[in-house]
């Protein structure tokens, strides 16, 4: 699990537009289904900043550790 930590770490910068969540992992997490997950506060909000009245960044830290803990 720390491997993969390490890799998505480099990959991914530490703030992004949430949509870009697809691409920077390769599909195998869905913005989508995030989305979903979010409405039904399944996903901590410290994952998550505003940018507008619109906009959703992912905080890289906050979302890998909550994500991470959903795999084991």
């Amino acid at each position: 699990m720390e491997s993969l930590r390490k890799q998505l770490t480099e990959s991914m910068p530490p703030v992004f537009a949430g949509r870009s969540l697809d691409q920077l992992t390769g599909n195998a997490v869905r913005w989508r289904t995030i989305q979903n997950k979010r409405a039904n506060k399944e996903v901590p909000e410290e994952c998550f900043l505003r940018h507008g009245s619109r906009k959703v960044l992912v905080v890289r830290e906050p979302f890998l550790d909550w994500w991470l803990g959903q795999l084991v």
